[in-house]
């Protein structure tokens, strides 16, 4: 166990914080299976669409993400042995992850390029940052 447990304050950022990942998970994802179609013609349903989000190259940036939702609600977890250094270094690992920029990592560039077209995307990205102090 950590020496220094997770802190109510951060506990409840990061519960916080997982959930409105999810939610931008969900519109990215949504929005990258729109221009996958374009190209690529309907996905024949919801088994096929998994196989790709998991293992195709047009939604492989998206695991950004999802990672960062496993790897907090490990942590913050019954069994985790987690502490507030492990919770702090979520945190400044997602304020770098959710910055989009126009130049960056791939994914903060499409990132930003999502957020520059997709209302809601924004709308959510406000959230974040707010929630984040970014």
């Amino acid at each position: 166990m950590s020496p220094q447990p997770i802190a109510n304050e951060s506990r409840e950022l990061l519960v916080n914080l997982s959930n409105l990942l999810l939610e931008q998970h969900k519109l990215l994802l949504d929005r990258e299976k729109a221009e996958y179609e374009v190209v690529n013609g309907p996905i024949a349903g919801p088994g096929v669409f998994l196989q790709l989000v998991l293992g195709d190259e047009h939604f492989l940036w998206l695991k950004n993400i999802s990672t960062m939702v496993v790897e907090i609600d490990e942590a913050l977890s019954r069994r985790s042995t987690a502490g507030q250094p492990e919770a702090d270094a979520l945190i400044a690992q997602a304020r770098e992850l959710m910055r989009p920029r126009e130049e960056g990592s791939d994914f903060q560039k499409r990132y930003w390029h999502a957020v520059q077209e997709s209302p809601d995307i924004v709308i959510l990205q406000v959230r974040i940052e707010r929630l984040l102090g970014i």
